[in-house]
């Protein structure tokens, strides 16, 4: 049978068509799927990398502040040590005294307290020198950690609670005699404060006369310890300042 013109429009129209479906069916609906597929992926992908970039932000945050944090700690550890620190805190005595010409004759540990955290050591000492120079030690004591109108915190030592100053002359507090009358004996109550030790007990017992950490007299209290905050103890540091 022959076709017609007609015919042959008609099949070929139909060839197209089932061209086209296996086209679509075999090349064009995977490759949708697959696209659909990375599209999501790359959603996903994006989404990752903004959480990414917010966390590397809240790092470089905190890296811009950790050198203040550290600073600040630093501070804090010298004004509030780990441990009562006692040889460390007649040093810093000891300076104070030879900046005001005073001299530091004698430190005594007196009570060794819990306060919240932390622990409060109370300490009595003896300074001699010409009465300017005693207030203005005693100025300095007090001044070691400061706090301004604004709320600032200046650090520069350790923090003292001055709790009780006593002034007498020289001559009659049983010291040895001075030639001068303006010379004074202040004997002062503070208080120090340090956070708990992490190991065992700072103290260890010694005899005395041993060498200190402050290379002078080791205790000659009655409780025969060395420079520690054990209540009780009475400390003799070196000669700081000359009165007269």
């Amino acid at each position: 049978m022959k076709l017609t013109p007609q015919r042959w429009l008609v099949l070929g129209a139909i060839a197209t068509v089932i061209v086209m479906i296996v086209i679509y069916t075999s090349i064009i609906s995977p490759a949708r799927t697959r696209e659909a597929a990375k599209s999501a992926l790359l959603s996903s992908e994006q989404t990752a990398i903004a959480g990414d970039r917010a966390q590397l932000a809240q790092l470089q945050a905190l890296a811009a502040n950790q050198p203040a944090e550290l600073a600040k700690a630093f501070r804090l550890a010298q004004a509030v040590p780990v441990g009562p620190q006692t040889p460390g805190m007649i040093l810093e005595l000891q300076a104070l005294a030879k900046a005001s010409d005073v001299t530091l004759r004698e430190v005594r540990t007196i009570s060794t307290t819990p306060v919240n955290n932390l622990t409060a050591t109370l300490y009595e000492i003896d300074v001699v020198g010409r009465f300017f120079n005693v207030d203005d030690f005693v100025y300095r004591v007090h001044h070691q950690v400061n706090v301004s109108s604004s709320g600032a915190v200046a650090i520069k030592g350790r923090l003292f609670a001055v709790t009780s100053v006593q002034l007498s002359l020289a001559g009659s507090a049983g010291g040895a005699a001075v030639s001068s009358p303006n010379i004074v004996q202040a004997t002062l109550q503070l208080m120090t404060f340090s956070s708990a030790q992490s190991g065992g007990s700072s103290g260890s017992s010694g005899s005395s006369g041993s060498p200190s950490a402050t290379g002078a007299t080791g205790a000659t209290g009655a409780t025969g310890a060395g420079t520690t905050s054990s209540p009780g103890t009475t400390t003799t540091p070196s000669s700081s300042g000359s009165p007269g």
